[in-house]
């Protein structure tokens, strides 16, 4: 849970200046995923499409610190997704992969949407630097 409350040292976010931003620093895994969901309850007919594109940028910029600190992290959801989570994360000295359940059983729209950019952007990052030690040894 370290990782997943980590703060990240990011740009300022540049947010709308309404209400539910105020405060927002978007430099958390878990501030990020919780303002996109957020942003599809709020009542008022408001675009936050600039805001979710601003925040998925930052979570591919968290996993992209993480990934060339060594850790690659996936977000993971449902039934028994902390149990599984544990028993991956056995093989991290191997794997260098760490998995953090997210949402046992039903996982909400924003953090669905945040976890796949998340872990598309690490599945990115490792699949490259794999490819490029295959390539060195070569």
């Amino acid at each position: 849970m370290e990782i997943y409350n980590r703060r990240f040292e990011l740009s300022e976010p540049v947010l709308p200046d309404y209400p539910i931003f105020k405060g927002l620093e978007l430099n958390a895994i878990w501030e990020c995923l919780i303002t996109l969901e957020i942003t599809h309850h709020v009542k008022e007919d408001i675009d936050f499409t600039e805001v979710r594109n601003q925040i998925f940028d930052r979570l591919k910029q968290m996993s992209s610190i993480l990934a060339h600190e060594g850790i690659f992290l996936y977000l993971t959801s449902g039934l028994d997704c902390s149990y599984h989570a544990t028993e991956n994360n056995e093989k991290f000295k191997e794997t260098k992969e760490l998995n953090i359940c997210v949402g046992d059983c039903v996982t909400s729209t924003g953090y669905s949407e945040g976890k796949e950019v998340f872990n598309k952007m690490t599945k990115s990052i490792q699949d490259k630097l794999a490819y490029q030690r295959i390539k060195k040894e070569k």
